[in-house]
């Protein structure tokens, strides 16, 4: 725009010295139209307004169309003195009142009537051609002014006016060279442009420079383009070398400073780094190649990131352009608030190459790599907490390359990153590599820009723990490939694969090997879904397997649908099934919902629980067992019920000759994973038997607290003919202390005597009363027990088989003869009232009898006064009839032989 102006006032200033000393010529001949419509003017008016000795007035001038032409003058007023001119001399030319006119077009700037064309087509249009009659003559001019310039910008919407000032000096004679200087005013900032101009060689030497501009001023300029804001104040120097017909430009060296403020567009935001000023340079020996740089950037959001430095080389030559370069940026220290915060510790910084070929024949070619600055010590591991969830690996390392034309572009990409680590809630998950593969086939600028896409990812080995768990994935792949659809866009087609896994529980010795897993992933409407797989080939618990899973996964348009198959080697034939529905999209997102049925699976006959718990070898179980859970997982809560069956069920010790026979049992666990059953859950028995000791039946009300509580709330069966009840107990595991009760209500005394007194009993009579019974440190008691008759009813007992009531006791003895006497009146006796005492001395077993009655028969036994006691008459003598006798016998047993109990209860320990 202003080579124009500069151009056009020399040649005035040529014409009007040459009319002052040929002013006949010059006022009939040298307003020459067609060498100004050759400088590409389409319109030219002037005239002269006078000429005098000292002074020249002309003006004044219009260059285009009167209504707005690109270029008027409003007067040029020279300068002398009439010694001056008879030596070719103009000391001041001053031209004022200039007015350029331009307007923005889609493909430049255009001045109304003004054809640049015209002027850089022809180098001849400049000045007249050698030997023609209206050359210029040669003079000298000291300078020339040009004052009160404005340059009017039309935007279309906005109109914007710069006005300027110039200063020219002229070398020598005819105007072959010249210094100038030019002063613009935009918005009242100041910028200055200096030249040497050398109309003869048609170049010019220019110098550019802005300081401390106040950006602020064109503020509503920069609105013009959306949600665009820049502030602050900048500083900008420039040189270069132009040149005309034919246009070029050489030697350019351009620098701007940003001193401070901010670059806003949408979500991006940049500032000059820290109390540093943001450097962007430029550097071009011949305009077809270019060194640029940049530093001291900082981009704050969306995520701050530091641009050290970039430097790039342009290479423009006749068959291609070539961009290649190298980055320094460092992504900086953040934390981002809210549900779930986001938080970056350390500076991590990313160096970058990157290459752009685009022939002049068509199509083009990138690439951008970066490398590992662990390896070559430029920073240390990457941490990342999002939440709760802590991450920590080596910077990634990455290799884009892509290429294309105007209708068709493809880009490949690789990435690989090392020594992953991931923690939360004392849960750690470590990945040695993870490596990425992928392609995209696009249209540069297309509606549906994505034509199809591939990615795969590989993570040789997958280590969990924590929880009390341990893990190994192994050969872990994820693949998706993406592909238009007619009906749906692009379709998406993916792959999770496992190739092989464990997980451990040590606590509960639970260990599952063999895991794999194989799960198309479709996410296209209308299309058909293909089940995955997955397996777990041994599920073991302290070496002993239990059995596999096996399973298929059927992907849904917004769930995943579980169903799997659970066998067992321990228990052949059972066959419990698993649903589950894994909710992927909406709302719901993560949610699960899992149910676990176990139909009545029939124990093989004396199943050994020995196999499942090695503490109960030894006792055998039967009947039909059946279970049901239902769980589910919503916002991260798991909430669920489980139902447990027995029916018909068993339990043998045949060594120790316990038996329990016909147990129903239904047990509900309604707020899993709580192990917390409902109350009273009823557990009822047919029959149970320890040694000579049987129930015949009874029920249990029960209600497990705890994994390690269980919580008997009370009981009630069947013994010798009667009824007891038992009161509340509360068994812990690893408790040693227990105290119950059981209260007797007319149990048969026979019965009592032949269970627990190892003698044959029989008769009639009840007793009741209260058994306490403690269990401490691993040994049973009976505390002070005691049994009584019913007041106002008698019975009748029988005894035989009581020789262990002489045991120890030496024949001959009055001590001897009087268990004899009783011996005898217990094989058949009839009492009024009866009493029994239950107690543990030592290791013994004490049962202290009671009567008061009388023998049913004649006694074989006599009174001898010089002894003072009872002896046996001979067979056949005549024996005693007694009227009233009062009997009090203890029958002692060692415990463990009335009892096997001790391994029922390590086994519930």
């Amino acid at each position: 725009m202003l080579p124009i102006g500069v151009v056009a006032l020399a040649v005035l200033a040529v014409l009007l010295m040459a009319g002052y000393l040929y002013l006949p010529t010059l006022v009939s001949d040298f307003l020459p139209g067609d060498q100004i419509r050759r400088l590409g003017f389409t319109h030219f008016n002037a005239r002269i307004s006078s000429i005098g000795p000292y002074r020249t007035t002309a003006g004044p001038f219009v260059f285009g169309p009167a209504e707005q032409p690109a270029l008027s003058i409003g007067a040029i007023t020279l300068a002398y003195t009439p010694g001056e001119l008879r030596h070719k001399k103009i000391r001041r030319i001053v031209v004022s009142d200039v007015v350029v006119n331009a307007r923005l077009a889609p493909d430049g700037i255009v001045f109304p009537g003004f054809d640049m064309a015209a002027l850089t087509n022809d180098r001849t249009t400049a000045l007249p051609p050698t030997g023609d009659a209206a050359a210029i003559p040669e003079i000298t001019l000291e300078k020339l002014e040009i004052q009160s310039g404005r340059i009017n910008l039309d935007l279309g919407d906005a109109q914007v006016r710069i006005p300027f000032a110039l200063d020219l000096f002229p070398h020598g004679t005819g105007l072959t060279a010249a210094d100038l200087s030019l002063r613009l005013f935009p918005r009242d900032q100041p910028l200055a442009v200096s030249a040497r101009v050398d109309l003869t060689g048609h170049t010019a030497d220019v110098t550019f420079e802005g300081q401390n501009l106040f950006l602020d001023a064109f503020a509503d300029l920069v609105h013009r383009i959306p949600g665009l804001d820049l502030t602050g104040r900048v500083s900008v120097n420039a040189k270069t070398t132009v040149g005309w017909a034919p246009l070029a430009i050489r030697g350019v060296q351009t620098k701007m400073v940003w001193h401070s403020g901010q670059l806003a567009y949408g979500n991006i935001l940049f500032v000059p780094t820290g109390d540093d000023a943001a450097v962007i340079s430029a550097e071009s020996a011949d305009a077809a190649t270019w060194q640029m740089g940049a530093a001291g950037l900082l981009l704050r959001q969306p995520v701050p990131m530091a641009l050290s430095a970039v430097t790039a080389r342009l290479a423009f030559d006749d068959d291609r352009r070539v961009v290649t370069g190298d980055a320094r940026l460092a992504a900086l220290p953040f934390t981002v608030a809210g549900a779930l915060p986001v938080s970056m510790a350390d500076r991590l910084p990313l160096n970058l190459d990157f290459e752009m070929v685009q022939p002049v024949t068509g199509g083009w070619t990138a690439r951008l790599t970066s490398e590992n600055t662990v390896k070559t010590g430029g920073s240390g591991p990457v941490r990342l907490t999002v939440g709760p969830v802590s991450v920590a690996a080596d910077p990634p390392v990455f290799d884009l390359t892509a290429g294309g034309d105007a209708d068709q572009a493809e880009a490949r990409w690789s990435l690989n990153l090392k020594s992953i680590r991931v923690s939360a809630h004392k849960n750690r998950i470590r990945l040695p590599s993870l490596s990425g593969r992928g392609s995209l086939q696009f249209l540069p600028g297309g509606a549906s820009a994505i034509q199809k896409a591939e990615a795969a990812f590989q993570l040789p080995e997958l280590i969990l723990d924590g929880a009390g768990i341990s893990g190994r994935l192994a050969r872990l792949e994820l693949s998706a490939r993406s592909v238009p659809s007619d009906s749906a866009g692009l379709h998406m087609a993916a792959r999770l694969h496992i190739g092989d896994g464990r997980f451990d529980h040590p606590a509960s010795g639970l260990h599952m090997k063999g895991i794999r897993l194989e799960l198309p992933l479709n996410r296209a409407a209308g299309t058909r879904v293909k089940a995955g797989t997955f397996s777990i080939t041994r599920i073991l618990q302290h070496q002993r397997t239990l059995g596999a899973l096996k399973g298929r996964i059927l992907p849904k348009a917004d769930a995943f649908a579980v169903a799997a198959d659970l066998s067992s080697d321990l228990l052949p034939g059972l066959a419990a099934t698993l649903h589950s529905t894994v909710r992927t999209v909406g709302e719901g997102a993560g949610d699960i919902d899992l149910t676990v049925n176990l139909p009545v699976y029939p124990l093989p006959a004396d199943t050994d629980l020995g196999r499942f718990l090695p503490a109960a070898a030894g006792v055998t179980v039967s009947g039909g067992v059946s279970a049901r859970a239902t769980t589910s997982i919503k916002g991260g809560q798991l909430t669920g019920m489980l139902d447990l069956a027995l029916a018909d069920g068993g339990l043998r010790m045949e060594e120790k000759k316990i038996a329990v026979s016909g147990i129903q049992a239904a047990l509900n666990f309604p707020d899993l994973p709580r192990i917390r059953s409902a109350p009273a859950q009823t557990i009822r028995f047919a029959r149970a038997s320890m040694g000579a000791i049987v129930v015949d039946g009874g029920s249990f009300d029960v209600h497990v607290e705890s994994a390690k509580t269980f919580f008997v709330e009370k009981g009630r069966f069947s013994w010798c003919d009667g009824k007891v009840d038992t009161g509340s107990l509360r068994i812990t595991a690893g408790r040693q202390d227990y105290v119950a009760s059981l209260y007797c209500q007319r149990l048969a005394l026979s019965r009592i005597l032949e269970q627990l007194g190892a003698v044959n009993a029989k008769g009639t009579g009840t007793l009741n009363g209260r058994i306490p019974i403690a269990y401490r440190n691993g040994k049973i008691r009976f505390d002070d027990g005691f049994l009584f008759s019913t007041p106002g009813e008698g019975g009748q007992i029988q005894l035989t088989g009581t020789d262990l009531l002489t045991r120890g006791i030496p024949a001959g003895t009055p001590q001897f003869a009087q268990v004899e006497l009783a011996r005898e009146a217990l094989k058949d006796y009839a009492y009024n009232w009866a009493k029994l005492g239950l107690v543990s001395e030592g290791e013994d077993f004490v049962m202290r009898l009671q009567f008061d009655g009388k023998p049913a028969h004649p006694l074989p036994f006599v009174y001898k006064k010089e002894i003072g006691s009872f002896v046996r008459v001979e067979a056949g003598g005549q024996g005693s009839v007694f009227q009233g006798i009062g009997l009090d016998v203890n029958l002692r047993l060692p415990l463990n032989q009335l009892l096997q109990y001790k391994d029922i209860v390590n086994m519930i320990q």
